[in-house]
């Protein structure tokens, strides 16, 4: 406009001198032809014509751009040509009025002055431009206007040389830009606009990028929790093609949360609400949650517009902790939702935290105790039990609470906890493990009557199971240590019955064998010990047990037979396995001194049941016995260091008493030849004195033996009483004196 208004003048120079030049030639006496006034009209009135063609025109036009602009299809260029064709309108609008003037002027009209087309032209250009931006700066207008606006706009910022007046146009270009959806263009002129800008301002321009900025990284303005939690991704398109996008709009809400006034500022939870939605959705979980932190924390209280967000915020905390199996995070944001009475939400979906806290706890003992953490998964699981009694989850939580207290070494507890368990679900798909691990507690702890218990409840309902053998095994242990020998045997038996299982068969006979030598059943000693040897391919140890059984069965029933066979099958044995195993050496020895019992009871019966008629020969024959009896209990201690060698030299000593005792009361007539007489005492004295010192010196062996606890139990008070306690034997029976059995433990 500036640069059509300077050649309007330069046309008004032009008329001037040529009226200059009329004047001179007039001056000077030139004629001049007549003017033809009628003609003159006529041109004026031509050129009067021509500008209200040209003023018609555009009226036209700018009513067709008006109309364009609110339909599809317009092109917004057309915004540039129509203001283009206003400055041409205005241009020759000018040219009109010289040449009206020119021509007013050759009619006779001094000094005519020129209509102010040009001005009218301006005038109307100047209405449009402010009509057509107005227009499409309207947000109801469609993006045809905005874009035709913003054309038109930028010619006219480009033709202004003002500083102030472009600085003016700034905020509406900004508009525009965002309006007609170039946002990076819009984006930028707000943050320039931000930048220079303070206050109110300043905060309302971060805002209007935020807007544009979002559009760029297809974020929605209202924080999508419901969308995301659905599984959809906000705008389309994968996260990633738009990270960068979506990270600049964080920093534009990082901008406006710092002008709002940070984290004091409640309205910020909004900002937080987008920028954690952000970085969920980008696979920054941990992130967002670290963000809402600080907002969860506080103890703000919020209206409903913004306690939608901290409930969102909550929820999608907690489902992320439980998706996850972060199960501290989860208890520990559980309780805090509790305790602040938060009212959790994930998208349309209701979070219980008191469920989650349940989740957690459970999932969590669980996780502590498979990890080998026991005290920690203790107080979970316990916290659990106490009180979520109805949870599904309950039954597998009190069992994993005992195992817990087991291996925090709560033993009292734990045992309490499995009674519980096997009382309270005995069809549970842990019972199994409840009473085997209960048996063990209350076998180790010492309490029988909770071990039998157990025990009697595994072998019944779990005979089967993959301890069956350690347990009844154990069982017949604890069960005949308490006296219950038929529920002992009855133990043994069962093992001994099972098919596939051979050395758990030779073991439980092998100790049923023993049990039944124990109570005296006699007949079942040796109907075991042939079932055993039936098996075959049984180890030396197992075969020398059978051996004693055998002479222990033989004794009992006076078989000296068996006695003699056992005697021999154990030497047989013994030579196969050697010196080194000492419950081997134990039970070789005893097999001797049993044959030794026997050998020299029968034989000290025979010499002293005899009529003495020729007493110096009795001395021989008592000599001859008494040596074979001394060599059968010696032979106990010839194999080395057992148990049953003091009681060998015990018996010894009392053999050598009973000769001694007999010899001495043994006389002869004196009215036999002298030398007979003197031969006779000689050597009766002899024995005495030899008895006497044997006595003397197997006691002493004995003693000491037994002082070592080499001895067996029902011997060892008898060998420290000393002789005078050979009565509390020879009350007994042969298989009460051979009471003492080695039980295996396991």
């Amino acid at each position: 406009m500036i640069s059509h208004q300077r050649g309007l003048d330069m046309n008004r120079v032009a008329s001037k001198l040529s009226l200059l030049l009329t004047a001179i030639v007039v001056l000077t006496g030139a004629r001049k032809p007549a003017v033809d006034q009628t003609a003159v009209k006529k041109e004026l009135a031509s050129v009067v014509a021509s500008f209200q063609k040209l003023e018609k025109d555009l009226a036209q036009r700018k009513a067709s751009f008006a109309a364009g602009m609110r339909r599809p299809g317009f092109d917004p260029q057309e915004a540039i040509r129509l203001d283009r064709l206003y400055a041409n309108t205005q241009k020759t609008a000018g040219q009109l009025a010289d040449k009206h003037a020119r021509i007013a002027a050759k009619g006779g009209k001094r000094n005519a002055t020129p209509p102010p087309w040009a001005k009218k032209i301006e005038r109307l250009h100047e209405a449009w431009v402010k009509q057509a931006l107005a227009a499409g700066e309207s947000p109801k207008a469609g993006k045809p206007a905005h874009l035709a606006a913003l054309r038109l706009l930028q010619t006219v910022i480009g033709r202004t040389q003002d500083e102030t007046t472009i600085a003016s146009f700034r905020p509406r270009l900004a508009r525009l830009f965002q309006l007609s959806g170039q946002h990076a263009d819009a984006v930028r002129a707000y943050l320039q606009l931000a930048d220079a800008g303070s206050g109110g301002k300043r905060l309302a321009y971060l805002k209007s990028a935020a807007l544009s900025q979002a559009a760029l990284a297809g974020w929605p303005a209202s924080p999508p929790w419901n969308e995301i939690a659905a599984g959809r991704n906000p705008g389309g398109g994968s996260p990633a093609s738009k990270s960068a996008a979506r990270t600049e709009l964080k920093d534009i809400h990082n901008r406006i949360a710092t002008e709002q006034g940070g984290q004091d500022n409640n309205a910020n939870w909004v900002i937080d609400a987008h920028n954690g939605l952000i970085d969920w959705i980008a696979g920054q979980q941990t992130a967002a949650i670290e963000l809402w932190r600080p907002r969860l924390n506080s103890q703000a209280a919020l209206g409903s517009a913004l306690a939608v967000h901290k409930s969102q915020a909550g929820g999608f905390t907690l489902h992320w902790h439980r998706q996850k199996k972060s199960w501290p995070e989860l208890e520990s944001t559980a309780r805090q939702a509790m305790s602040q009475k938060w009212r959790p939400v994930y998208g349309k979906t209701k979070i219980d935290p008191v469920a989650l806290l349940g989740d957690a706890l459970f999932e969590g003992g669980k996780a502590l105790l498979a990890n080998g953490e026991a005290a920690p998964a203790e107080n979970k699981l316990g916290e659990f039990t106490a009180n979520f009694k109805k949870d599904r989850r309950f039954e597998e939580a009190l069992f994993l609470r005992g195992k817990a207290e087991r291996g925090a070494r709560n033993f009292i507890d734990a045992l309490e906890t499995f009674k519980e368990f096997t009382a309270r679900f005995p069809k549970s798909r842990f019972d199994e493990e409840a009473n085997r691990l209960g048996f063990e507690l209350a076998t180790d702890m010492a309490d029988e009557e909770s071990g039998m218990a157990f025990g009697r409840r595994y072998i019944a309902t779990h005979g089967n199971g993959p301890a069956a053998n350690v347990i009844t095994s154990a069982y017949a242990s604890l069960a005949m240590g308490k006296g219950f020998y038929r529920e002992g045997a009855a133990a043994l038996e069962r093992l001994a019955q099972k098919e596939g299982h051979r050395e758990a068969r030779v073991d439980a006979l092998t100790r049923l064998m023993d049990l039944q030598n124990l109570v005296g059943r006699t007949n079942d000693v040796l109907i075991t010990a042939n079932k055993l040897l039936k098996l075959g391919q049984l180890s030396p140890e197992v075969k020398l047990r059978i051996a004693r059984a055998q002479a222990r069965a033989a004794a009992a029933a006076s078989n000296s037979g068996l006695i003699a066979r056992a005697r021999n099958d154990a030497a047989k044995v013994w030579s196969a396995i050697g010196e080194g195993d000492q419950p081997a050496r134990d039970a070789y020895g005893e097999v001797l001194f049993i044959a030794a019992e026997v050998k020299g009871r029968t034989d000290v019966e025979e010499i002293f049941s005899l009529e003495v008629r020729n007493p110096e020969a009795h001395l021989g024959v008592q000599e001859s016995k008494y040596n074979q009896a001394k060599a059968a209990y010696d032979a106990v201690c010839a194999i080395g260091r057992n148990v049953w060698c003091a009681p060998a030299l015990y018996r010894t000593a009392r053999l050598a008493d009973r000769f001694r005792v007999a010899t001495n009361e043994l006389g002869i007539a004196e009215t036999l030849a002298e030398g007979v007489v003197e031969s006779f005492k000689r050597k009766k004295e002899a024995l005495i004195n030899r008895w006497a010192q044997e006595a003397k010196g197997a006691d002493a062996q004995a003693a000491e033996l037994a002082n070592q606890g080499m001895a067996t139990p029902g011997y060892a008070l008898t060998i420290q009483l000393g002789a005078g306690a050979d009565l509390i034997l020879d009350d007994r029976t042969i298989s009460g004196i051979h009471g003492y059995t080695q039980l295996d433990a396991r």
